[in-house]
């Protein structure tokens, strides 16, 4: 009784109305209290405190987004009302308010360990309460690993397999205020593929079948398996990768007259390409497009011309609902067409989707199914209307169709960081700045108020 009573007494600042705000860097300090005797008193309050990570999840600064501006995909940015496009496209990472993407995902970390560390003291009734609690507790820890390994792929070197000892990220796996030193590469990927491990486990144990109307909003099994395939693929694991990515590969892709509803159906329910999203909570669907501006309009951003042209003729992807005619990205708005008539309403945002693992899949068999991997990038091209290919493919070719399916997603700059060296990737702005093969500008400076303030980094 009494260790239960110590750990209330750590929880009982954390409830589902808490957002982590106080402090912008690691030793985040909640700014309200709640009594103990409400602080995850029952089922109901922690899937709350749950709710209020999910929440979290729904500013455009936490899909990552913003990383696509240090890759090649955009042509020009200029200094804006949000500029920090404008910082991170010329690899100056020490700038204001680069540090965001740092104190977002940190943020939305210490909220999913608050649901993890309650994990041992919330009261289940019955067998289908303790059921609950295991669900949300598994979600908690897919949502931690989907933080961690955005942060290890910026703030950290490339893992290769031989350079696990090199220092990555602070791993903050306890809601501890205090400052921590950088974990090793091999150790956050390790803690990352241990909790999904034990997430996907409990969810297999536990039955975990959400109603089909919150399937596409909860961090559940498909979504686990996913990012279970994404990380084994930026980490050259490509057995695990093909392993995860299996599940989904005999799931059918839109036609190519319904890959409208991909982005335009606002729930997602008459499709199965998306595999995990959250709300926009960011505007109301009359209000004017903030997130979409400060993202790119008033950073006078464009996609780049390479990328453009790399479409074919009738490739759906280059449509004028999802690149303007100003080269400007349209995937996250409802544009003017024939089913809305003003485009005033941003869209939910897609964190994991089913052409993915298409995609991760066909590149984990390209050494040993060539033809099995040419079949399946081929189903895609297909139902997105580009030309299919004639010879089977080479990695060159499967970074090429990620890079038209995926953009503006938050993956390409990760792409670049883990196939330049190999694919001889460089890029180059127009002012001359070049982006080479194994560039320490692949390695995202950890913010100067962290490394002012935490003793343990340099």
């Amino acid at each position: 009784m009494q260790m239960r009573k110590y750990y209330k007494n750590i929880f009982v600042v954390i409830c589902a109305s808490v957002l982590f705000s106080a402090c912008d860097l690691l030793d985040i300090t909640p700014e309200h209290v709640v009594s103990q005797d409400k602080a995850f008193a029952d089922v109901e309050s922690y899937q709350m405190a749950l709710n209020n990570v999910y929440r979290r999840m729904t500013s455009s600064v936490m899909n990552m987004q913003s990383s696509d501006f240090a890759s090649d995909d955009f042509a020009s940015v200029i200094p804006g009302y949000a500029p920090t496009n404008y910082y991170i496209f010329n690899w100056d990472y020490q700038t204001q308010p680069q540090p965001f993407v740092w104190i977002y995902q940190y943020k939305l970390i210490a909220q999913a360990n608050s649901v993890i560390d309650a994990y041992s003291i919330v009261p289940a009734l019955d067998e289908s309460e303790q059921k609950t609690i295991n669900q949300i507790y598994a979600q908690a820890l897919g949502i931690r690993c989907w933080s961690l390994f955005n942060l290890v792929q910026v703030y950290a070197p490339r893992y290769d397999g031989t350079n696990g000892s090199e220092k990555a990220i602070p791993l903050k796996i306890k809601l501890e205020l205090e400052y921590l030193p950088q974990a090793s590469l091999e150790e956050v990927y390790t803690q990352i593929f241990d909790d999904l491990d034990k997430a996907k486990k409990l969810l297999e144990e536990n039955n975990y079948s959400p109603s089909l109307s919150n399937k596409y909003y909860q961090f559940g099994l498909d979504a686990l398996r996913a990012l279970e395939a994404r990380v084994a693929l930026f980490v050259g694991d490509m057995n695990r990768a093909k392993t995860a990515s299996q599940h989904f590969i005999n799931t059918e892709l839109l036609e190519k007259e319904d890959y409208w509803m991909l982005w335009e159906d606002q729930f997602g329910t008459d499709n199965n390409e998306v595999i995990f999203m959250t709300h926009d909570l960011s505007d109301t669907d009359d209000a004017d497009l903030i997130d979409y501006h400060e993202i790119y309009v008033n950073n006078g951003v464009r996609l780049s011309d390479q990328l453009y042209t790399s479409f074919s003729a009738n490739d759906i992807r280059k449509d004028a609902a999802y690149i303007g005619g100003n080269l400007m990205p349209y995937k996250y708005i409802v544009p003017v067409n024939e089913r809305n008539n003003v485009a005033t309403r941003n869209l939910n945002y897609k964190y994991l989707r089913l052409a993915e693992q298409y995609l991760i899949y066909a590149e984990a068999i390209l050494d040993t199914d060539a033809d099995e991997a040419m079949r399946l990038l081929n189903i895609l091209k297909s139902k997105r209307g580009a030309e299919l290919l004639t010879a089977v493919p080479d990695k060159a070719e499967i970074l090429k169709e990620r890079r038209r399916e995926l953009f503006t997603e938050g993956l390409r700059f990760y792409d670049l960081k883990r196939l330049s060296n190999e694919l001889n990737l460089v890029v180059q702005r127009n002012n001359g700045k070049v982006l080479a093969p194994n560039s320490p500008l692949y390695t995202w400076d950890i913010p100067k108020d962290e490394t002012n303030s935490n003793p343990y980094i340099n």
